[in-house]
């Protein structure tokens, strides 16, 4: 790598230690005590659950049942809103009703632009980042036109706690001062997007991938650990570790904040860090984009992860999460595999 390039990198990752240094006043304060808190974090221990039968992610076997809205025209077809129940509980049973409190959070939405009531064979199934819900934006970042344009039906998943699903619009499916109620929700974000891809399937389409970009990266990468029922995944800047967001911060406890919570904190987040889980899904089938600045979604942890996973397509474009250059490589490279995949 050139001196210019490493120059262009930093740089490039400014804007992502700005927006990490930043004050959140979304976050939740812990409304445990310390002893209640930290029971609550050992049922999270990854070294526990290598010891059961069962791994924490459990996905269903069979489609949920599902609302379909009005449809929409769009472009020369048409958009609808799918809504189903989530049908995750939670593994901790005395968190049972803390997780339903969240009561928009117990429906799931599918956003479906197709060419008609006929499903076509192929879907991409779009897996938006972290408080990015919002199905206009999605469709700017995933170009949602040009794929439809060519021929392809989309389909966006609405991440838990995002969108609809977020209580009083905030969109918080990280929690710092709530981690036991964080790793549940990837639980359910796994279950409900298996429940979706199901779901879909049950509609006709034939062939599914998944594009996820950011923490819809992450969530393509953790259901790689599962029985993924699509084609491909295609991960966009994925995080693969949260700790340097999800650590204890004094300000969010009532109690002290130490070695003894940092450690268990730590322990706990590995249940849903894929630099700790192995694959499920062939991995001929995962091709990865990420950016050689990204202080977000940490480059060097990124890399860390492909290496232990042995992927091998794998694309670094320079820059940081937001502030990168050659624009065009992410879309060759996406355009290149739906290609390759026969979706083009």
């Amino acid at each position: 790598m050139s001196i210019k390039t490493d120059i262009l990198n930093f740089i490039g990752g400014v804007p992502d230690r700005v927006l990490i240094s930043l004050p959140d006043p979304s976050v939740e304060k812990c409304g445990d005590g310390r002893e209640t808190y930290l029971e609550k974090l050992d049922h999270y221990s990854r070294e526990k659950w290598d010891r059961q039968d069962k791994p924490f992610f459990q996905i269903p076997h069979s489609p949920p049942t599902w609302q379909e809205g009005p449809p929409v025209p769009y472009r020369s077809g048409e958009r609808v809103l799918i809504t189903y129940p989530t049908r995750y509980e939670p593994t901790l049973p005395f968190i049972g009703d803390e997780f339903r409190s969240y009561k928009e959070n117990l429906s799931g939405y599918i956003n479906l632009w197709r060419h008609g009531p006929k499903p076509g064979p192929f879907l991409v199934l779009c897996i938006h980042g972290f408080m990015m819900g919002s199905p206009g934006r999605s469709e700017q970042i995933f170009r949602v036109s040009k794929m439809f344009d060519a021929g392809l039906d989309v389909a966006l998943y609405a991440l838990p706690h995002h969108w609809k699903r977020a209580r009083r619009g905030v969109q918080r499916l990280l929690n710092p001062g709530n981690i036991p109620l964080t790793i549940e929700s990837f639980g359910q974000n796994l279950s409900d997007l298996h429940s979706s891809v199901l779901l879909l399937h049950e509609m006709g389409y034939e062939r599914i991938g998944i594009i996820g970009a950011s923490m819809g990266g992450l969530t393509a990468t953790l259901y790689a650990t599962l029985e993924a029922d699509v084609d491909f995944l295609f991960m966009a800047v994925p995080a693969v570790n949260m700790d340097h967001y999800l650590s204890p911060r004094q300000k969010n406890f009532s109690f002290q904040v130490d070695g003894e919570l940092r450690r268990k904190t730590a322990e706990a987040l590995e249940l849903i860090s894929p630099l700790h889980l192995e694959p499920r899904f062939d991995v001929s089938k995962i091709c990865v984009v990420m950016h050689a600045g990204d202080r977000i979604c940490e480059a060097g942890l990124t890399r860390q992860w492909i290496s232990k996973w042995g992927i091998k397509r794998r694309v670094e474009v320079t820059g940081g999460h937001w502030l990168y250059l050659d624009r065009k490589v992410r879309g060759k490279t996406w355009y290149g595999w739906l290609a390759e995949q026969g979706y083009l």
